[in-house]
């Protein structure tokens, strides 16, 4: 049980294969069309239904393998109208970026179908990117200790948990909802998972490369901050209808707020997409010096659009200000 290379376990009928940038869009409009007011069960199931959960599978495992860039669109697009949605794509595909730069070939091979089958990943514990967890040897597995809590639009398949062995060696954890006790400490969308005590099979649990971490940090901050580009964009659009509704011309205020909204999305959208290009380069060459502008244009989206539970702004000036020195 929980073991994520038991394919003969029943899979869910296969959702819609993206094969083309032209369809990515499109199914993030399926996903739009819903409106704003779809519960949550049918957001998650558009997501699985589209295709939109496997967009992120290299090419080396059948997958589409889009740019960042057309995901970021795309959660941009749909954000626009359900930001609970995007937020959901955005976790499970933070939690596929750790799988891409973790584990053995296999054990890649063996998500990337479950993923391509309709499974969803949540990402679990400090914003998904601090192993702050641990798990010790139990039988012929591992056993993850200490309550997590773990954000999810509809109930996740699997729970991406960042844990530490002994050695302090950081790994990825994939705990199979089901196979230990995820109690609903908020309910909403996303809802707030706990989860207790796990036992976890030896091949569920993935070997972290050494960019593991960064790299999925950095996607899930384009990632958020497409969100945010998304939610800006529909605001500008109501400020806008409102406006030419009544408010006088000669309302310089309303001039002001309309010019900085723009120009905050103009700024936003330029380092989405330098930090999506960053990404897509370093995610085919991994040398040093890409994963250094990686985490150098991911930071700077992090002091322009910061999310809950940002880290303080005045360190990720520092840091960047030492990148730039280091680099």
């Amino acid at each position: 049980m929980g073991s994520i290379t038991h394919l003969h376990e029943r899979l869910r009928p296969v959702p819609h294969r993206i094969a083309s940038d032209e369809e990515v869009l499109t199914a993030a409009g399926e996903v739009v069309a819903l409106g704003a007011d779809a519960p949550a069960v049918v957001l998650a199931d558009a997501l699985t239904r589209c295709g939109l959960l496997a967009i992120s599978i290299p090419s080396d495992f059948d997958g589409a393998d889009v740019s960042n860039g057309l995901i970021a669109q795309a959660v941009s697009q749909i954000a626009e109208v359900q930001p609970a949605a995007a937020g959901a794509l955005v976790n499970h595909l933070r939690a596929l970026e750790l799988v891409r730069n973790a584990g053995s070939e296999e054990q890649r091979r063996s998500i990337y179908l479950r993923v391509a089958s309709g499974e969803r990943l949540s990402a679990a514990g400090a914003g998904g990117q601090a192993a702050t967890q641990r798990y010790i040897p139990d039988g012929i597995g591992f056993k993850l200790s200490g309550a997590l809590e773990a954000a999810s639009l509809g109930e996740p398949d699997w729970f991406a948990v960042l844990a530490r062995n002994d050695a302090e060696a950081p790994s990825l954890l994939l705990v199979q909802r089901g196979s230990t006790q995820a109690d609903i400490v908020r309910a909403g969308e996303p809802a707030l998972y706990r989860l207790g005590e796990a036992h976890v099979p030896a091949d569920s649990v993935l070997a972290l490369n050494r960019d593991a971490l960064l790299l999925s940090r950095s996607l899930g901050t384009i990632l958020h901050a497409a969100t945010v580009l998304g939610e800006k964009r529909r605001h500008l659009a109501a400020t806008l209808a409102l406006w030419r509704g009544g408010q006088p011309s000669q309302n310089r205020p309303w001039d002001e707020r309309i010019g900085r909204l723009q120009v905050e999305i103009e700024t936003l959208a330029a380092l989405i997409d330098r930090a999506s290009t960053a990404l897509d380069l370093a995610q085919v060459n991994s040398t040093p010096a890409g994963v250094l502008e990686v985490g150098r244009v991911a930071t700077a989206i992090e002091i322009a659009a910061p999310c809950d539970g940002a880290r303080d702004a005045d360190r990720l000036l520092a840091e960047l200000g030492r990148t730039l020195f280091t680099g």
